[in-house]
């Protein structure tokens, strides 16, 4: 018994966007190789053959803000560096307690 499979596209202004979504759907658990990005004029299109049951939740996922996915991205990057750099980790520590102190003990 096969499954069907339908087509889920969303356009795009930017190449930057369209992997954006991209990688959306990949953290989302979608295969990485079925997700295609074709080029027409100005406008990149990501397209995403899925199962009848995964349509509506790869479009919502297409639909995704970008400023949200760019936060988030900001971020782990931040933490990531935060996290491989102890010696940073230890200066921003000492300075936010330095500005809490100098805030509690005005007079």
């Amino acid at each position: 018994m096969a499954q069907e499979t339908v087509g889920v596209e969303a356009d795009f202004t930017s190449r930057e966007a369209a992997h954006a979504a991209k990688n959306r759907l990949v953290r989302a658990g979608f295969a990485r190789n079925s997700i295609d990005i074709d080029r027409h004029g100005d406008t990149y299109i990501v397209h995403l053959p899925t199962q009848e049951a995964n349509r509506q939740r790869a479009a919502r996922i297409l639909r995704g803000r970008t400023m949200i996915e760019n936060a988030k991205s900001t971020g782990w990057a931040a933490a990531d560096t935060l996290g491989s750099n102890r010696l940073l980790t230890l200066g921003l520590a000492a300075l936010a307690g330095f500005a809490l102190y100098s805030l509690t003990n005005r007079r």
